[in-house]
C-alpha cells in the first residue's frame, strides 16, 4: 500500500509540475523578443540587418 501511495504522490507531483510548467512557459518566444512582429508585413521576406533574435545568426549574414 505504502507503495502505491509514494508512486502515485510522484507521478501526480510530475503531472502538476508538467501542467504549472507548460503554463508558465507557453509564450516565452513572445515575452524574449527584442522586436514587434508586426513590422513586417505578412508574406514577405526581411531586409537585410533586420533579423530578429530568433532569427538565427544564418539571417543576419553570419557564420553557423
Amino acid at each position: 500500500m505504502s507503495t502505491t501511495l509514494i508512486m502515485g504522490g510522484v507521478m501526480l507531483f510530475w503531472v502538476a509540475y508538467t501542467i504549472v510548467f507548460y503554463v508558465r512557459t507557453s509564450n516565452w518566444a513572445i515575452e524574449d523578443a527584442d522586436y514587434d512582429a508586426s513590422d513586417r508585413a505578412q508574406g514577405t521576406a526581411p531586409q537585410p540587418g533586420t533579423a530578429g533574435p530568433l532569427d538565427g545568426p544564418a539571417a543576419e549574414g553570419g557564420r553557423i
